[in-house]
């Protein structure tokens, strides 16, 4: 049943190659950030390069017509010196929208205005307990600042999903996070492992093994399916996980929607399939300050709207390549044609 089920979704993405559908789209409006993170998939900076309000308004008037939820993102999005005018204006429009944070700058009054401006969903990453969290995010303190921003969007009747990378480091406490979050009062927790891109390529002494990522997914799926649990737990949207996996872990068959049904805005204005994918010259879409948002998106994005699979000679030969689709783009390596993170490679 799962194949079939499978196949069925691998025939909705190439439906939605020919005929995408604008469902989430993320705007980076800065790339600076107070924190120096090792596994850091945006080499954020401490002084960086903020998007216009006027820029944000122009691309939300230019897809009125697809109606995507909005996603403000960075670096770390409290750090915008306009963030809260750019969130009016995205509800305004009314566009429902969402932030990922670390939390390190939220207080009850920056969560009380959060939630004036309709906030409607929150990620706040917490990776590991205080020493390892610490360490991953570069800075001390940087744990003990994110719980009191977690309290604060509580405090302010908002439910922040927790998101926490695990890696070699934090591995052993899956456990003993569930059962901090759970005495948090968090409703959401999405454990997730360590991605081969970005800063983590510089320390790839983080990276699991196959051994503790399969250990991963099994702890997802034991939580998941504990009729005591007090929390959701699920994986994330990345990568395709075999038939034992798919479902389990998480409430949707593995699709990656880069470029088909998401896309990003970068915080100089460039307009890519998602804001995790390589930052590659030939991967840019287009600029926002010169070309039209929808029409960039309707026409172009030709790179993710086909079968990369075709380019790679290990995903010709295998036998998963129609369910898998060659996996997230954001793990995909464009310089070679082959996938970074590769599940025929883990389940050995």
């Amino acid at each position: 049943m799962k194949r079939v089920q499978l196949e069925t979704v691998a025939g909705h993405r190439n439906r939605l190659r020919t005929t995408p559908h604008l469902r989430w789209l993320f705007f980076e409006i800065t790339n600076c950030c107070n924190l120096s993170c090792r596994h850091c998939g945006s080499n954020c900076v401490s002084d960086g390069v903020q998007l216009k309000m006027e820029d944000v308004a122009k691309v939300l008037d230019s897809v009125r017509s697809e109606h995507p939820v909005i996603c403000l993102t960075g670096g770390e999005p409290m750090l915008h010196p306009d963030l809260y005018q750019i969130a009016e204006c995205v509800r305004e429009r009314g566009f429902l929208w969402g932030m990922t944070t670390n939390a390190t700058l939220i207080d009850d009054t920056a969560a009380a205005r959060l939630r004036e401006t309709g906030l409607t969903t929150v990620s706040v990453s917490l990776d590991g307990l205080e020493r390892s969290h610490d360490l991953l995010r570069g800075q001390k303190g940087a744990w003990r600042r994110a719980v009191r921003g977690v309290c604060a969007l509580q405090n302010a009747g908002l439910k922040p999903q927790i998101t926490t990378v695990f890696h070699r480091g934090n591995f052993s406490e899956m456990e003993a996070m569930y059962a901090f979050l759970c005495g948090l009062g968090i409703e959401s927790w999405r454990p997730i492992n360590i991605e081969p891109i970005g800063r983590a390529c510089e320390s790839r002494d983080l990276l699991l093994s196959p051994a503790q990522l399969h250990a991963l997914l099994s702890f997802i799926r034991e939580k998941r399916f504990d009729h005591d649990g007090k929390m959701e737990v699920t994986f994330g949207c990345s990568h395709y996980l075999g038939l034992e996996n798919e479902r389990m872990v998480r409430d949707h068959y593995f699709l990656c929607g880069a470029g088909i049904l998401t896309a990003g805005v970068r915080c100089n204005g460039d307009i890519c399939a998602c804001l995790d994918v390589e930052n590659r010259k030939e991967l840019v879409q287009g600029n926002i300050r010169t070309d039209d948002f929808l029409e960039v998106w309707q026409n172009r994005f030709k790179a993710f709207r086909r079968d990369r699979t075709t380019d790679c000679t290990r995903c010709v030969e295998c036998e998963e390549r129609l369910c898998c689709g060659g996996d997230s783009a954001h793990t995909w390596d464009f310089a070679k044609n082959e996938p970074l993170l590769c599940w025929r490679d883990i389940r050995r």
